[in-house]
C-alpha cells in the first residue's frame, strides 16, 4: 500500500496536527510506504493552510505523475466545472425563516456593559427561548450558535453589483444536479434577496477558491489573467497583500473586477459566493429552558490600511433590535465542571469570562475562584456588581487585574503567581479543576507558564520540566480544561 497524508491544524495549539502525525505514523508501521513527506497544514503560516499545502501538492503530484504518467492533463485549465445546482426563475415563495434544528429565540436585552468612551463596545444580551416541545437542553459550559444575516444596504449593493437587482425578489427554483450535491442548511423556495441577506457570505474576507471560479467567466483578459493569478500557487503572495491583509469583502472585490461580477452565471451562484459561517457563543447564564444570556465584544478595527472592518456576526448583533426574533441552536462546550464538592479554579480575561458566569450561577455556595482581568475597572470590568455580590455572598472568590490601571501593567498570570500557596493548596491538595478561556493569542501560554511556576514555587525539588509535565498530566486527566479563540 502506498499513500500520502495532509494534515490541517493551528500550531498555536497544544496538539499540532496530532491525527494525522499518528495516523502517518501507524500506516508505515503496518508497512505502507509513503509517497512523499507528512504535509502539515497550519492556520498559522501567513498564507494559512495553503502555505504548506501548495508545495506538499506539487512533490506529490510531481510522484504520482512520474509513478503514472498521463497522456494529457485530467482536466485542462480552461475547463469550466459543472454548476452544483441548477439555479431558475418560478419557485414557489417561502422566505421565512428556516429553523431546521433550531428554535426562535427573542432578543429582550440588549445592554453596553462598557463605559461609553470605552474603545471597546461589548454587549450584554439576553434571548427568550419561545415555547416549544421539547424545549432544547444545554448547561453550564455549553454555546449558542447563531447564523448572522448581512444587513440591507450591503445586500442592495451586492445586488447593482452584480446585476440582479431587477429580479431580486422573485422567486427561485434551486434543483441539485447530482444526489451527493446539498446545501449547507435547508433553503425555502428562495428570492435573491434572501439569499444575500441570509446564506452567502457577501462581506467576509474570499478565499483562494472564490477567484478561481471568477476567473471562468471574466469577459476580459485583464481581469482574468489577474484572478488566475490570485488563484495560483506563484500569486499568493499578491493574494495576501491585496485580500488578506487588507480584510476585503467579496462585495469589494467584485468591485474591484468590474466586468465580471455582472456576468456570473446565476446557476453558479452556490459554487462561486462563499456561505454564512454559524458563530458559537459561550452561555454566560445558569441552566434555564426559557432565557439565554450571551456576552458579545463587538468586533471593529482598522487594517494596515487604516480601513474599518466589522466582524459580520457581531455587527449585525449590535443593530439587532430588541423584540427581534433569530433562529438558535445549542452545541457543547469543550469545558465539563466537576462535581459541587471539587473546587474550581477559572481564568477568564475579557470575554473569557462568559462561560464562568453561568458555572458560578450554576454552582452557589461552592468553592469557585475566579481570576478576571480587563483593561481598567472604569471601563470595561465586565459584570462588576453581579461578581462583587458573590463574592460578598462567599460564593465566589474573585481576584482581579486591571492592566492599565497602574504603573505597571498587571495581567492575570501575574495574580496566580501572587496566590501560589493557595492555588497550590486548591490543586495539590483539593483536586481542583483549572479552567481557561479567552482569547487565544498568548495568554494560554502565559497563564499555563504561570501555574508552572505556581508548581515550581510549593516544589522546589521539581525541575522546570517537571512543573511543566505536573500541567501536562493535569490537562490529560482533564483537570485543566482551555476553551479559547481568536
Amino acid at each position: 500500500m502506498e499513500f500520502a497524508v495532509f494534515g490541517l491544524g493551528d500550531s498555536s495549539y497544544q496538539k499540532f496536527n496530532f491525527p494525522a502525525k499518528r495516523l502517518f505514523r501507524r500506516l508505515q508501521q503496518l508497512g505502507a510506504h509513503a509517497l512523499v513527506r507528512r504535509g502539515d497544514g497550519d492556520d498559522q503560516h501567513y498564507l494559512g493552510v495553503d502555505g504548506q499545502l501548495d508545495p506538499w501538492l506539487e512533490e506529490l503530484w510531481d510522484v504520482m505523475l512520474s509513478k503514472w504518467p498521463l497522456p494529457r492533463p485530467a482536466v485542462p485549465d480552461d475547463v469550466v466545472p459543472d454548476p452544483t445546482f441548477d439555479v431558475s426563475f418560478g419557485g414557489t415563495q417561502d422566505t421565512g425563516v428556516v429553523v431546521d434544528d433550531k428554535c426562535r429565540a427573542t432578543l429582550v436585552v440588549s445592554e453596553r456593559i462598557t463605559a461609553a468612551d470605552h474603545f471597546q463596545d461589548v454587549r450584554h444580551l439576553r434571548f427568550a427561548i419561545e415555547e416549544q416541545d421539547p424545549l432544547p437542553a444545554w448547561g453550564p459550559g455549553d454555546c449558542a450558535v447563531l447564523r448572522p444575516c448581512n444587513l440591507a444596504a450591503d445586500v442592495n449593493e451586492f445586488l447593482a453589483t452584480v446585476g440582479w437587482t431587477d429580479r431580486a425578489d422573485e422567486s427561485l427554483y434551486i434543483e441539485p444536479r447530482s444526489t451527493g450535491a446539498t446545501l449547507a442548511w435547508p433553503v425555502p423556495s428562495a428570492t435573491l434577496r434572501w439569499l444575500c441577506t441570509n446564506y452567502f457570505d457577501i462581506m467576509g474576507v474570499p478565499r483562494r477558491s472564490f477567484f478561481e471560479m471568477l476567473s471562468y467567466f471574466a469577459p476580459s483578459v485583464e481581469e482574468r489573467d489577474k484572478l488566475r493569478e490570485f488563484s495560483s500557487a506563484a500569486g499568493q503572495d499578491d493574494l495576501l497583500a491585496y485580500c488578506m491583509r487588507p480584510r476585503r469583502t467579496v462585495l469589494e472585490v467584485l468591485g474591484d473586477f468590474p466586468r465580471t461580477a455582472p456576468v456570473i452565471p446565476l446557476s453558479y451562484a452556490f459554487d462561486v459566493f462563499p456561505v454564512i459561517a454559524e458563530r458559537s457563543f459561550s452561555i454566560s447564564s445558569a441552566e434555564c429552558p426559557r432565557a439565554v444570556d450571551l456576552t458579545v465584544a463587538i468586533v471593529e478595527y482598522k487594517t494596515l490600511m487604516q480601513r474599518v472592518r466589522r466582524g459580520v456576526c457581531t455587527r449585525w448583533l449590535a443593530q439587532l433590535p430588541v423584540g427581534q426574533t433569530v433562529a438558535m441552536r445549542f452545541a457543547r462546550g469543550t469545558m465539563r465542571l466537576p462535581p459541587a464538592a471539587t473546587p474550581i479554579v477559572m481564568v477568564g480575561p475579557g470575554t473569557g469570562i462568559a462561560a464562568f458566569m453561568s458555572f458560578v450561577q450554576s454552582r452557589p455556595g461552592a468553592d469557585n475562584y475566579l481570576f478576571f482581568g480587563c483593561r481598567s475597572e472604569s471601563k470595561d470590568f465586565y459584570y462588576q456588581e453581579q461578581l462583587r455580590q458573590w463574592a460578598a455572598e462567599e460564593s465566589l472568590h474573585l481576584f482581579c487585574a486591571f492592566s492599565r490601571d497602574g504603573p505597571a501593567k498587571v495581567y492575570v498570570q501575574d495574580r496566580i503567581r501572587e496566590q501560589a500557596r493557595l492555588l497550590w493548596s486548591l490543586v495539590a491538595e483539593q483536586g481542583a479543576v483549572i479552567f481557561v478561556s479567552g482569547n487565544a493569542n498568548r495568554m494560554p501560554d502565559d497563564v499555563r507558564q504561570a501555574f508552572a511556576d505556581v508548581v515550581s514555587m510549593n516544589s522546589p525539588q521539581m525541575s522546570a520540566d517537571d512543573a511543566q509535565n505536573y500541567i501536562a498530566c493535569m490537562v490529560k486527566d482533564g483537570r485543566y480544561q482551555e476553551e479559547c479563540w481568536y
